[in-house]
């Protein structure tokens, strides 16, 4: 840890191999829950040379000749977090009553998800969805415009009162929770910040961790995660994220971090992340991936890692060399929002870290 008074020595240290084991061994043992959206992700490839004109109108169909599903957005979270292996982990979130909800309870379950305290409403609420077009033709693949399911009705207070109902049976034996707040209207709507910014004051023991798309300045007394033109955005109203610097980012963090009183992370893609703690802030290295890779998905990786890291007992330093590693293992899984297991991490840290601590 540096503070900004201090020269920065010491800043190409790196976790042991024997401490990442310990940690990774003792998420064995905890209880992490997750709340957002919850959304699947799905992948239709189209057989372009199959492509036949409408006779209804001047356009050429797709034809499908393979489809995968997996899970995005907070439920990419929530795999990431069961591929890590705790003892338990918990979906909060509301689901639509229709074939996206039902496929993406079925990728839930197939992963290890607990599904008690998921909820499904009718009216009006859609699974949200992307629809990931891959055209094929000869020896090429394109990706085509992305085809969503979006929510524009918001949840019923109701509905709302009920997930929270559902998250406060629960939070007395959990470690952690992971919120995601990913969709312009979600299951995370200021109702549901205010009552979890209240549950995270009155359950210290507990590690709060979100990120989120636009509203992640209102998330208090919690670990937060923002990239580093979300932290521009929150930061530095107005300004690019290319007129802002890492080092004023990090000043900016240090700030957040004495008022919410827990580390913040800024992350900045191939350039690492910016740990901001109380003892002072850190560089976290990236690791040095060679394409092909794919980052869709990188950061909830991240967001599952450290969280879970932290509820097993590893130090914010060491949580987020945890989280760096596994994001290197899921950036190399190529059309799919991946997860990256202890054996993965392990593996990752024996390809990737001795080249950086020479």
């Amino acid at each position: 840890m540096h503070h900004q008074d201090r020269a920065r020595e010491g800043s190409t240290s790196v976790l042991s191999r024997t401490r990442l084991k310990e940690i990774l061994t003792a998420i064995r043992d905890v209880r992490i829950g997750i709340v957002g959206d919850f959304t699947l992700d799905g992948y239709w490839y189209v057989d372009m040379m199959r492509a036949q004109l409408s006779r209804e109108a001047p356009l050429y169909n797709r034809p499908v000749v393979r489809e995968t599903y997996s899970a995005g957005g907070c439920a990419n979270v929530a795999v990431n977090v069961a591929a890590l292996q705790p003892r338990e982990a918990w979906a909060f979130t509301v689901l639509g009553e229709d074939w996206r909800g039902l496929l993406l309870r079925q990728v839930l379950s197939a992963a290890g998800l607990r599904l008690e305290a998921t909820l499904t409403h009718a009216t009006n609420w859609m699974t949200p969805f992307y629809g990931k077009m891959i055209l094929m033709g000869y020896d090429n693949q394109q990706e085509d415009a992305r085809v969503d399911f979006v929510n524009i009705h918001p949840l019923p207070d109701v509905i709302l009162d009920a997930m929270l109902e559902q998250i406060v049976s629960r939070l007395s034996s959990l470690d952690a929770l992971i919120i995601a707040d990913y969709q312009p209207v979600g299951v995370v709507p200021e109702r549901v910040v205010k009552a979890l910014n209240q549950l995270a004051e009155t359950h210290p023991r507990v590690v709060f961790a979100a990120d989120s798309r636009a509203n992640i300045a209102q998330f208090e007394r919690m670990v937060i995660k923002p990239n580093s033109v979300e932290a521009t955005q929150m930061w530095f109203p107005g300004q690019r994220p290319d007129e802002v610097t890492e080092q004023q980012l990090v000043a900016a963090g240090l700030r957040a971090q004495a008022n919410t009183g827990r580390p913040v992370y800024i992350t900045c893609g191939e350039r690492g992340a910016w740990l901001c703690a109380a003892e002072g802030y850190a560089h976290i290295p990236a690791m040095p991936v060679a394409p092909p890779i794919d980052t869709v998905g990188a950061g909830d990786t991240f967001l599952a890692a450290l969280t879970t890291g932290l509820a097993a007992g590893a130090s914010p330093w060491e949580a987020g060399w945890l989280a760096s590693l596994a994001a290197a293992v899921t950036v190399r899984k190529l059309r799919t929002t991946g997860t990256a297991t202890p054996e993965e991490i392990l593996a990752a840290y024996d390809t990737y870290v001795p080249g950086l601590s020479r």
